[in-house]
């Protein structure tokens, strides 16, 4: 018998109809071997996909997001709103699909299709941020400023290098900035090249695969890259190694919290999940086990930072 009653396949059309068409080839059989009924919806701007995300919500157990890291912004930005949304699973179709690394789901989309529909469902936690949401980080700094000085003909080319080329040429040109970071009511006051705060432990396709930072945890990880000098980049490409201990940086500052308050000297650009649209000052705070999400078995899944 199928697992689901009603599932929805949500996509977005902007991608071209041949992309649009392997993407349908690629995930429907397996949906189709587990819902009772299938919906496919296909939209044409950002404000149709938030709408077919609420309206899928009325009558679907499980919701399908075809999509990149904006794409999936944008289905969270619905679904928090919502009393009782839908289980979600994310079918990564974008550049760097960086909260589906976090849960382990596969990047090809068949396979990924097949392993979120006989998989675990998992209480995921989301952030609040000055009124909106995000599900995998937001950051100041050269973060935004390495997302806006991507060369779209370079994205083309290159797919998620051009993230990476996009990052060392604004590192390269990267000033210090001083801001003041709040974390659960103790006031720090910092300056670096960006300030990022994590739900996620992927950004750009880089993998911060420390133990704690868990989607899971009730909490949110802050990291402060103090300078652009060797040494400090040299710390933070470290924490991809799972040994490193952050306690130990010296140009990496990490804090752990529920509520955070950055305030900075000048308004500057917030990138969240890669969107860029609001700015300084930022109020923070997680939303512990937001929304259920669909994520491959344990013993399939090589990512180990979610809670058993």
């Amino acid at each position: 018998m199928p697992r689901f009653n009603h599932t929805v396949l949500l996509y977005n059309a902007q991608a071209g109809q041949s992309m649009s068409d392997t993407m349908i080839a690629l995930t429907t059989p397996a949906l189709a071997a587990e819902s009772q009924a299938l919906e496919l919806v296909q939209t044409n701007s950002p404000e149709e996909f938030t709408e077919a995300c609420k309206q899928a919500a009325e009558t679907a157990d499980a919701l399908f997001v075809v999509g990149g890291d904006g794409t999936v912004h944008l289905a969270v930005q619905a679904l928090t709103t919502l009393e009782n949304p839908p289980l979600l699973g994310i079918l990564p179709g974008g550049t760097c699909n960086d909260f589906a690394r976090t849960l382990g789901i596969p990047l090809s989309l068949d396979e990924a299709a097949a392993s979120l529909v006989g998989g675990d469902i998992k209480e995921i936690d989301t952030a609040r941020i000055n009124g909106n949401s995000f599900l995998n980080f937001a950051g100041i700094g050269v973060i935004t400023e390495a997302s806006t000085n991507i060369d779209p003909e370079l994205k083309e080319r290159y797919g998620k290098l051009s993230y990476f080329m996009s990052g060392l040429r604004s590192l390269r040109q990267a000033e210090t900035f001083s801001a003041t970071v709040e974390v659960d009511g103790i006031v720090h006051l910092e300056e670096g090249v960006v300030i990022l705060v994590m739900n996620g432990k992927s950004i750009g396709t880089h993998t911060v695969p420390l133990p704690l930072i868990d989607p899971t945890d009730g909490l949110l990880d802050i990291f402060i890259v103090q300078s652009s000098s060797i040494a400090a980049i040299r710390e933070w490409l470290s924490l991809a190694q799972p040994e490193v201990l952050t306690d130990e940086l010296e140009h990496v500052t990490h804090y752990q919290g529920r509520r955070i308050a950055i305030r900075t000297e000048r308004e500057m650009d917030v990138d969240t999940d890669g969107e860029i649209y609001m700015k300084t000052p930022l109020e923070i705070e997680v939303q512990p086990k937001k929304l259920k999400m669909l994520v491959p078995k344990a013993e399939e899944n090589t990512f180990s930072g979610i809670s058993a």
